[in-house]
């Protein structure tokens, strides 16, 4: 008897005894592995495979309605058998008896419920699939009711992305951003999906009754926690599905009933449902999704389009107060509870990095704000000693702030320098290194922040990361031969390869020269004349990262180190093999990359001048020679602190 005798014979002991016949888990198994090619074919699969499984489906799906047990094994092999794409919605909806989408997605066993979903998923991939499941309200109500309420994660994580996907399948074309209007069924959330989940009353209505608090704790409505559980995955999908359309009122009768005035979902998701006094874990959360719907690439569906530097995910925010509460947290941390910044100072952070990042331009028109940051970064910084940047104790919120911040924002004022000038390279600090490397390259060619920078704002930015680099140099002077020490400093391996990052930072940097008229500027930057004075030179300062390498104080101390054969530790007992080996190849390739982007830009500075060709041929025969550069048998030198 072959093996689709076996499970078909099988199949139908259990039919006509439910409870009593239990699956034989092994043998699905094995018809499992014919579908999946683990095992090999018999020859009749080969031949009939898509028979065969379709005879074996049909059969699964009788059974399922009526089995008494742990029906994991049969939907396993549902799953495996309806996995192709080519098992498309239309052949779900052609099994009989009908799949009962309803009784599936209700089922107490997490695994009926899983294979339902992924029976509903296929309808994930044509907008006319996903409009015949919206044609089902039930169907859509359940599934809404178990990926908030299921206490199993795995089933609401495929919820999540079965929803997601019948809200946004053949949306791709539509005009984004806009308020939805019957008027116009091109704009974004005209689906018949997106209509039954944000226009139906009940549908729409469970969201709120399963989010909101105010009736946990009641009569078939779930407990505090759970509740809490379902905000937040709420919150996770409103991020995908950000757009005008959800932070506009869809049935004000259901949102008033929850205190939503006319912002929609949005708002009472952002400012509404969560008990941000009394619940800082969930507190922690909202920032979180705030500071996600910052970023411009957040919404699977939303483009910018708003106008003056000002997207409109920042707009709702500044509107309700939430971008000033959130902001509190970081640049007014006096005023807040020690419990509270144990929880969300880091959040706030990140929040603000967030909009220093994709809104620069819309930081900087605000003095309050951007005021406020410099003097909290001088504050968070001004009592760092040398022996915390030393042991690793670095304030890396405060450093991520930094980072984000438009350069010009970090251009020394009149009254204080900058909180750029408070970092050091000695003694090595990876943290601070990389905040470096970050300020010092400029921003990058591909900046996918909402403002995309006009000509004279990105001009603006590139010109400061330039001053910066030589303000900077021109305080601390030793810069490179610091940098260097820690980049042959083996034993600390993260921070060997952050001085490296610095280095490649100015070699890749994205420069420009300032203006010779001060009139030409803006945001207090000086002329190249006056930038010159500032750092004591009579000559002009090189104009671009290349030519900083090549030009002292770096000349003497990053080229030669460049060019140095790598470190080994063939001398120490045993070889120096494991951990500290690695660590030394991981340098060494490092710096070998490195020296071929300076390469590389030799070459382009070689074509356009004709200067500088001895340099590229003593480059080239360093390349020759490998990463390890000939070192095998030199001997190992381990570098050491100078604390």
């Amino acid at each position: 008897m072959d093996l689709l005798s076996d499970i078909q014979s099988h199949l139908v002991e259990v039919t006509l005894d439910p409870a009593g016949k239990a699956l034989n888990a092994g043998l699905l198994e094995k018809f499992d592995g014919q579908v999946t090619g683990v095992q090999p074919a018999m020859p009749i699969f080969t031949q009939r495979s898509s028979q065969l499984s379709e005879v074996v489906l049909l059969t699964l799906a009788q059974l399922l309605p009526n089995l008494q047990q742990d029906p994991s094994p049969a939907t396993a092999l549902i799953e495996t058998l309806i996995r192709p794409a080519s098992y498309t919605f239309t052949r779900v909806l052609d099994i009989q008896p009908p799949v009962d989408f309803v009784a599936g997605l209700k089922a107490l066993f997490p695994s009926i419920n899983h294979v339902t979903l992924s029976l509903l998923e296929k309808a994930g991939f044509k907008s006319s699939d996903a409009g015949i499941v919206a044609g089902k309200p039930e169907v859509v109500a359940a599934l809404i009711e178990l990926w908030l309420s299921t206490p199993t994660t795995a089933v609401a994580l495929k919820a999540h992305q079965v929803l997601l996907a019948l809200l946004t399948v053949g949306e791709e074309g539509r005009k984004l951003n806009t308020v939805p209007s019957t008027d116009h069924p091109e704009f974004y959330g005209q689906s018949l999906m997106w209509r039954r989940v944000f226009r139906d009353k009940d549908v729409y209505g469970s969201i709120y009754r399963i989010c909101s608090l105010s009736t946990a704790g009641r009569d078939g409505q779930l407990s505090k926690r759970d509740k809490t559980v379902a905000q937040g995955r709420l919150l996770d999908l409103l991020v995908k599905i950000d757009c005008d359309s959800i932070r506009h009122q869809q049935l004000a009768e259901v949102e008033s009933h929850y205190g939503v005035k006319n912002g929609g979902l949005m708002e009472f998701a952002a400012l509404n449902m969560v008990d941000h006094e009394n619940d800082v874990l969930m507190h922690m959360t909202l920032v979180d999704f705030l500071a996600e719907i910052l970023k411009p690439d957040h919404s699977i569906i939303q483009t910018f389009s708003m106008s003056n530097h000002t997207s409109s995910s920042l707009a709702f925010l500044i509107q309700t107060g939430l971008h000033a509460r959130t902001l509190s947290y970081y640049l007014d941390a006096s005023e807040h509870s020690s419990l509270d910044l144990t929880y969300l100072y880091s959040r706030s952070a990140n929040y603000l990095a967030n909009y220093c990042s994709s809104h620069p331009h819309h930081f900087l028109s605000d003095r309050s704000v951007s005021g406020r940051t410099i003097d909290r970064l001088y504050d968070s910084l001004k009592d760092m000693t040398s022996g915390r940047w030393a042991q690793g104790l670095t304030p890396k919120h405060d450093l991520h702030v930094l980072a984000s911040l438009p350069r010009v924002a970090l251009f020394p004022r009149m009254t204080q320098g900058s909180p750029l000038f408070m970092l050091n390279a000695k003694p090595p600090n990876e943290d601070a290194l990389n905040t470096l490397a970050t300020v010092f390259k400029g921003p990058s060619k591909q900046d996918s922040s909402l403002d995309q920078m006009d000509s004279d704002e990105d001009y603006q930015e590139r010109s400061a990361a330039r001053a910066l680099y030589w303000l900077y140099l021109d305080q601390y002077s030793n810069l490179w031969q610091d940098v260097v020490k820690a980049g042959e400093t083996v034993a600390l391996k993260d921070a060997a390869l952050a001085s490296i990052a610095l280095i490649d930072a100015v070699v890749k940097a994205n420069w420009a020269t300032l203006p010779s008229d001060s009139g030409e500027g803006s945001n207090n930057l000086p002329t190249e004349k006056q930038l010159a004075e500032r750092c004591h030179s009579s000559q002009p300062l090189p104009a671009s990262g290349l030519l900083a390498m090549l030009a002292p104080p770096a000349l003497e101390a990053v080229l030669p180190y460049l060019l140095r054969p790598a470190q080994t530790f063939s001398n120490l007992v045993g070889g120096g093999k494991g951990d500290v080996e690695s660590a030394a190849y991981r340098i060494a390739a490092a710096k070998f990359d490195v020296l071929v982007s300076l390469r590389s830009k030799l070459k382009k500075y070689v074509q356009e001048t004709g200067q500088l060709n001895e340099v590229i041929e003593v480059v080239d025969k360093r390349l020759a020679l490998g990463p390890m550069g000939g070192s095998g048998d030199v001997g190992g030198r381990i570098g050491t602190l100078d604390l």
